[in-house]
């Protein structure tokens, strides 16, 4: 595909490091940002965006809370369109202190997409893609803790993370305790893109009501293995799907095919829950070819003990929309 820029991961990517759990990323046992949305994936200059971050904080005790904040000035098409060459510019922070009180705190933040962005852009070497674009990238941070800059180190790579987390003592958290992340909101003259529409979701082909929430039974066949791990593989499954219209899926003028053909966007769904576990926590909705996919459930076994949990559903498409739905999941 021709696209600027396939953004695998929709808007926003988290770049922290995990910690080193074998559980799959589907699981939120730690402070996690799940997904970050704008309100225009592809803006024009001169345009307000307004961006929505979903964080949250999984860890089974939490001695601070998780805190979400902003770097409240977008970096402007970087070089090679590389997030990473954003970094320098984060020298103007001080070193050494807490600088909660230089960002933009909570869930959401806005900016103007500058109106010179597509003429001051660069194209990326090799780009093969002919319409004009610029790029914003806007960083942001969940933390358990006080944030502070990272100044580079001799010898360290480009790409070393800027921002850190650390306690009342000063002493550096870890990756369980944080997360960082970028988003990417592109801007063109003629493209638009809108954020994918769910209308809910399905448990065995039943319609989800989101204020009420999905009741499951406890997975009384769970067992133990001697390491303390759950195994639920002799627990019955419940198929989840998404529910959606097939216009959500819009055409993309930057996928052609041999024959000049101009597709349509791909769209996945991404799973996440606090406890239980999911047969592929990822799953393709929509081909650009062959548009909707058939059987395109995944089953959820329900957690090993009762209590309360979360479920979410993150959907996105390939040029950036993104849309989410959180679920209460009730188990019993």
């Amino acid at each position: 595909m021709r696209t600027p820029l396939v953004v695998l991961l929709g808007v926003a990517m988290a770049i922290g490091c995990r910690s080193a759990r074998f559980d799959p990323a589907s699981k939120v046992e730690t402070v996690r940002i799940l997904a970050t949305r704008a309100d225009e994936p592809y803006a024009k200059p001169g345009d307000t965006v307004n961006l929505e971050m979903l964080a949250y904080d999984g860890r089974p005790t939490k001695p601070s809370p998780m805190n979400v904040y902003w770097i409240p000035v977008p970096c402007v098409d970087p070089p090679s369109d590389s997030y990473y060459r954003c970094y320098p510019g984060f020298a103007s922070l001080p070193a050494g202190v807490d600088i909660e009180s230089m960002l933009t705190a909570g869930t959401t933040f806005s900016f103007t997409m500058p109106g010179d962005v597509i003429t001051k852009h660069t194209q990326r070497q090799g780009a093969v893609d002919a319409d004009p674009y610029g790029l914003t990238v806007i960083f942001s941070i969940a933390c358990a803790g006080h944030v502070r800059y990272l100044p580079p180190v001799s010898g360290g790579g480009p790409n070393a993370l800027p921002l850190g987390c650390f306690d009342d003592n000063h002493v550096a958290l870890g990756s369980d305790d944080y997360e960082f992340a970028f988003s990417l909101v592109y801007a063109f003259t003629d493209r638009t893109n809108a954020n994918p529409v769910v209308d809910h979701l399905t448990a065995d082909a039943a319609p989800i009501d989101v204020t009420q929430g999905l009741t499951l039974a406890h997975c009384a066949a769970a067992a133990r293995d001697p390491n303390g791990n759950v195994n639920t593989s002799q627990c019955p499954a419940t198929a989840l799907d998404v529910t959606m219209p097939d216009s959500s899926q819009e055409v993309d003028p930057a996928n052609v095919d041999p024959s000049g053909k101009v597709l349509k966007e791909s769209i996945r769904v991404q799973y996440f829950l606090t406890d239980g576990a999911l047969a592929n926590g990822t799953i393709n909705l929509f081909d650009p070819a062959s548009e909707r996919i058939p059987n395109t459930t995944d089953d959820l076994t329900a957690p090993a003990a009762a209590g309360e949990n979360v479920l979410w559903a993150v959907v996105r498409d390939n040029r950036g929309g993104t849309t989410w739905l959180a679920i209460p999941m009730h188990v019993n």
